[in-house]
Order: C-alpha cells, then structure tokens, then sequence
C-alpha cells in the first residue's frame, strides 16, 4: 500500500490537475468550434475528452505526481479545472471565435450591401415594369385559323 503523502505535494498534485482540466476543456472546446456541435459530433468529442482525461491523469500520476498512482483529489482537481474553464474561459473563447468569423465576413457583407442588394432591387423592378406593360398593351385579336370562302349569294366576278 502506498503511504500518505505530504501535504504540500498533495496541493502541487491538485494544481496540476487542475491545469490539465483546464487545458482538455480548452481543447474540447476548440474541436466543438472548429469541426461543430452536432449531437453525434458532441458525443465524440465528450468520449475523446474522457478518454484523453484518462490517459492524461494516469500519465501524470506515473510520472509527475508525488505518489506515483491516481489519487481522488487528482481526478477532483481535473474536473474542478474543466468546470472552471466552462464557466470562465469558454464564453470568452466563443465571443472571440463569433468576432473573428465577423472580421473574416465583413467583405462579404460589404459585397452584399452594396452591389447584389442594389442589383436584385433593379431586377426586381424592371421585371415589374415589364409585368405592367404587358398587362397594359392591348391583346391582338387572335387570328381564325379557318379559311373563309365567299357566300354563295354574293359572288363576285373580277
């Protein structure tokens, strides 16, 4: 059985983890952006955090921490790190994400604004003027297709 260990290395142990929530949020968070939130796509992204949270803790615990194996206050200082950044980083990360795909887009606003709107109001219009001229021009009177012979009585000789 392992012994206890002190209480500083415990508190350095909790830090880490705590840092490595914060980081495996970040990178949950960025896949979701970068690739979409859809449901199948979430629940890849929530199997590949947990399993990259796995890896990362007992990685860790092998290497780095003061007593070699996973402790609960490990896996305490991971989640408390993920749910920090949720509720601090993460809005901010998406605010940042919506005002940089509306600098790269401005261009294409611009565009938008100024040049198509304009023209499909034009185009708009002149298929209107041209709806009213039609409905304002008299229908020729439609030919008969029959060929009309004189009337026996009135027979006329050249």
């Amino acid at each position: 059985m392992v012994g206890t260990p002190a209480v500083l290395a415990v508190v350095t142990d909790v830090l880490w983890c705590l840092g490595l929530g914060l980081l495996l949020a970040l990178a949950r968070d960025v896949l979701g952006l970068v690739f979409g939130n859809g449901r199948l796509l979430c629940l890849v992204w929530d199997l590949l955090a947990f399993g990259a949270g796995a890896v990362l803790l007992f990685g860790f615990a092998a290497s780095a921490s003061a007593s070699g194996v996973v402790r609960w206050y490990m896996v305490g200082g991971m989640a408390a790190g993920a749910l920090g950044w949720s509720r601090s980083g993460s809005g901010t990360l998406h605010q940042m994400a919506r005002f940089a795909v509306r600098v790269a887009g401005w261009p294409f606003w611009v565009f938008h604004t100024r040049v198509t709107q304009p023209a499909r109001r034009a185009l708009a219009e002149k298929m209107t003027q041209r709806r009213t001229k039609r409905a304002e021009k008299p229908r020729k009177k439609a030919k008969n297709p029959k060929k009309q012979l004189q009337k026996t009585k009135k027979i006329l000789y050249n």
